[in-house]
């Protein structure tokens, strides 16, 4: 956002540098307008003329007389087709309040209102702000930034820096105006316009040392360097006397500061010169009203000294001030201080112009201690993790490490007490019983939490189990100041005077392990998100580095048997897989996994259940009793010969969240097993349940296949032999409605009826051949199309037209059948449902690509309500069976458009 913001104000100096030097007017503001769009990444910047032809105070339309557009895009006045803009479109109320009396407008698409969002949309704009251009104190025009590409969120400090570049065409504007009525009036004229010109000097001055300074206060490294060169810039730029930077000091959570250091000062006369810059305690709570007013909620003040209210106007008086401007510096977005510009020898009076180029000044001045205080912080923070880092990854003894890691941790967040818990429990349940103190570092002069608490122990009921789970079980932890914190723990913290804290997960091998928290008793700090994610690191450090203990401990203790249970696990897997590569009866292939577990855990029984879709209980499918593999029929004596042997684990068979069986393993008594037992155990049964879902698969398989081919079946049905009978009817019923009046007529339709019947009897056999060969009949695509539209009855008043772009070439037969199949049924829905008065056919034909277009004008529909019927979903088959894109457009009243894109066409 620093960046940003930075980038803005330097584009906003370049623009305004254009304008103040370039002669030609023209040339100054399209220069301006390329430099403004290029640098903050809009896609037009336009400035619109006031035309008014009343007296109103509102004009009747505004003239694009400036337009820039990225490479990319037309002129916008191009693109609307006007170059004047109705102010009919925007309304009196929303000119008066945004643009006549206010400082412009602006957002993504959907805060605007209609009809000018609907313009805007129609020009595929996403977001757009306005902010108005005044000359001599009128307001002249507007200049608008719009963005197509994306929809761009503009903050409340740009808003203000654009205000700023239409000030400077404002100026502009008006300093062009001056040099051409100067050439035409009299010499009193002549007179007043040296006067506006000197003011206008003046204005140009102020924005010429604003470049400078923020050029200062950006290139600089040196933060303390880069202010005093900046105010030098100012104080000797401005003409004022006196220059001070003020900053807010705040007590606890206030947002009103009890005091205010001056961080900063210049003075250019020494007998204004001010011993004690200091604003007391006592004189700011005084004061803590109109600061609030001026600073907190507005953005600064300024005028002679009788415009201040009391008891700030008094206090003025005492640093000999006739007139001062004091504008809020925030950083971070958060009031910070104040900049003021003190005027001693004379009262001097600064346009809303001026002022505004005095915030730009302050929110340089935010942009570049924001930068250095963050910079600042990331550099401590960083350096701290890279050390707590080291040790905890060279260091051997682990509690050393910890503690050295914990002490570079606190003294590089400057916390005042980092505690490092871990959890216990005493249950099967994810969440702990309490979390154990076991590191713990404090800051000199403050005690260990655990000796302010009193106790090395923090219960779970003090946390919380829903908060627990939220913010460590599931999430990345809490923080922030007391207050945010619930209840009990709240008053816990309050009691030992902790302000604020911040406490991140442990996690180890994945699980979570405990919690690093980092306390602060002096003040209450708030950490970014940026810290958060450092504090997460080293977490994440402290994690690999118990981890690391853990692990060097127990593969001390436990390789060699390790390695032995893994050459028999490894035996049993390659036992198994190959039996199942070797045989695919899938009765054998469970047998021998049943087999293979009972050798694992000399169990005597084993039983594999199934578990059924429907409503009925499982059932044992098969059963190892002491070498032999039983089936259902056969295992019946199990019942009594069973008795007595205990029940040991049962391993769930899962496919996804299905169910689809299980094992339950028996033992003679009771023993224990490692848990690489137990794993193995589970992962015969993981191939196990492998080898039933690739069953199961194959067979859905063939039933898909089988369904596929009775789908393709049922649309060439449809699309043959139902057409045809379709057409058919409507000839027979025509040819019933003229046999009494018109003959000939009738038997014009009878003889294309039958006509309809030949060819859906020939359409009806090529489907049946299309079964068993490839036929050229589909090949010329545009040659079938139209035969199929002169056999189309149609009105006389019905226009179907064949437009081909492109020089066509030969299809495969399928795709051509399908294509063709769908132009059939676009067409016939057109005129039976749609009744449409006109349909047009496009073919496009591309090397890479065939597209196929059918539009018409009929009634339409919405293609989101359910729709009766199996011609679209019949269509949408068709593509998806030849790989190409199918595209449905339509609205109620206003035709339908299907359009069908294949790629890689032509055949090899």
């Amino acid at each position: 956002m620093t960046q940003r913001s930075d980038h803005l104000l330097e584009t906003t100096v370049r623009a305004a540098h254009v304008l103040l030097t370039l002669d030609n007017f023209d040339e100054a503001v399209n220069t301006a307008l390329s430099i403004i769009g290029e640098g903050i990444g809009c896609d037009f910047a336009i400035v619109l003329e006031n035309v008014y032809e009343s007296s109103s105070p509102f004009p009747e339309i505004c003239n694009f007389i400036y337009e820039w557009a990225s490479p990319s895009f037309p002129l916008l006045s191009k693109t609307f087709g006007a170059t004047v803009l109705p102010v009919g479109l925007l309304g009196i109320e929303f000119l008066e309040k945004y643009l006549l009396k206010g400082n412009g407008f602006g957002g993504l698409l959907e805060v605007w209102n209609e009809p000018f969002r609907s313009l805007l949309a129609s020009v595929q704009i996403q977001s757009a702000y306005a902010v108005p251009i005044r000359v001599n104190g009128e307001w002249w025009g507007t200049l608008c930034l719009d963005y197509c590409r994306s929809p761009i969120q503009v903050s409340s400090a740009e808003i203000s820096v654009l205000m700023t570049i239409a000030d400077c065409i404002g100026s502009a504007i008006q300093q062009n105006r001056l040099k051409h009525e100067h050439q035409q009036t009299s010499q009193q004229r002549v007179a007043d316009l040296e006067g506006y010109n000197r003011m206008l000097q003046g204005r140009d001055r102020l924005l010429e040392v604003t470049a400078r300074a923020a050029n200062v206060l950006l290139t600089l490294d040196n933060i303390d360097v880069a202010i005093d060169s900046a105010l030098t810039v100012l104080i000797e730029g401005i003409g004022c006397d006196r220059l001070e930077i003020l900053e807010n000091v705040y007590e606890a959570s206030s947002l009103m500061p009890i005091r205010y250091l001056s961080t900063a000062h210049k003075c250019l006369d020494s007998r204004f010169e001010i011993s004690s810059f200091n604003i007391e305690s006592a004189t700011a709570i005084e004061l803590e009203d109109l600061f609030q007013k001026y600073f907190l909620e507005m953005d600064g003040f300024g005028g002679v000294l009788a415009e201040w209210d009391e008891p700030l106007r008094s206090w003025l008086a005492t640093l000999q001030i006739q007139s001062t401007y004091a504008v809020p510096i925030r950083v971070n977005g958060h009031w910070w201080g104040i900049l003021c510009f003190d005027y001693c020898h004379a009262p001097i009076q600064f346009s809303p112009g001026e002022v505004a180029v005095l915030r730009t000044i302050a929110d340089c001045l935010g942009s570049a201690i924001q930068r250095n205080l963050t910079q600042r912080e990331r550099d401590r923070l960083f350096k701290a993790t890279a050390k707590a880092a080291n040790v905890l990854l060279t260091l051997e003894d682990f509690d050393q490490a910890v503690n050295a890691a914990l002490q570079f941790i606190g003294e590089g967040t400057d916390c005042d007490c980092v505690v490092v818990l871990e959890n216990r429990f005493e249950s099967s349940s994810p969440l702990p019983n309490s979390c154990e103190f076991i590191y713990e570092w404090a800051a000199p002069g403050f005690l260990p939490i655990s000796v302010a608490f009193g106790s090395t122990s923090l219960p779970a009921d003090l946390l919380g189990l829903d908060f627990m789970r939220q913010y460590f079980l599931e999430g990345d932890g809490f923080g922030g100041l007391t207050e945010v914190w619930d209840e009990p723990l709240r008053s816990a913290l309050a009691s030992v005077q902790v302000q604020s804290t911040y406490a991140v997960p442990i996690r180890v091998n994945g699980q979570w392990w405990g919690a690093l928290s980092l306390d602060y008793y002096r003040a209450p700090i708030q950490v970014s998100t940026a810290e958060i994610s450092v504090l997460m690191a080293i977490a994440d450090c402290i994690g690999s580095a118990i981890q690391r203990d853990r692990t060097q401990k127990t593969m001390l203790q436990a390789e060699q048997t390790r390695v032995t249970e893994l050459a028999q696990a490894n035996t049993a897997l390659k036992q198994s897989l190959d039996t199942f590569a070797a045989d695919s009866d899938l009765d054998r292939f469970i047998g021998n996994t049943l087999k293979a577990i009972a050798q694992q855990f000399d169990s005597p029984l084993i039983e594999y259940w199934v578990y059924s879709q429907s409503e009925e209980p499982a059932s044992v499918h098969l059963t190892y009793w002491q070498g032999q593999v039983l089936s259902a029929a056969n295992a019946s004596i199990l019942n009594v010969t069973s008795s007595g042997l205990i029940p040991f684990l049962d391993i769930p068979l899962s496919v996804g969240d299905s169910n689809i069986g299980a094992l339950s393993i028996y033992l003679l008594a009771h023993r224990h097993f490692p848990g690489q037992t137990i794993e193995l155990a589970h992962a015969l049964a993981q191939q196990l349940t492998l080898a039933l879902e690739l069953t199961r698969l194959a067979q859905e398989a063939q039933q898909t296949a089988l369904l596929q081919e009775r789908t393709r079946m049922a649309q060439e049905i449809h699309d043959t032999l139902a057409q045809a009978f379709g057409g058919i009817l409507m000839q027979l019923q025509a040819a019933q409605y003229f046999a009494v009046s018109q003959p000939e007529k009738a038997q014009s339709h009878l003889l294309v009826a039958q006509k309809i019947a030949q060819e859906g009897l020939a359409e009806a056999r090529r489907s049946v051949w299309t079964l068993y060969l490839e036929t050229t009949e589909y090949e010329d695509l545009a040659q079938a199309i139209a035969k199929f539209i002169e056999q189309t009855p149609s009105d006389p008043s019905v226009s179907i037209n064949l437009t081909i772009d492109g020089i066509p070439y030969r299809l495969h037969p399928d795709p051509g059948l399908n294509l063709l199949r769908i132009a059939q049924e676009s067409l016939t829905n057109a005129l039976r449902h749609a009744h449409a008065q006109r349909v047009q056919i496009y073919l496009s034909y591309c090397p890479q690509t065939l597209q196929l277009t059918i539009q018409d004008d009929g009634c339409g529909f919405d293609p989101q309500s359910s729709t009766a019927g199996f011609g679209l979903l019949g269509m949408q088959q068709r593509a998806a069976r030849m790989g190409a894109s199918w595209h449905l457009v339509s609205r109620p009243s206003e035709g339908t458009t299907i359009t069908v894109t294949l790629s890689n066409p032509v055949i090899p």
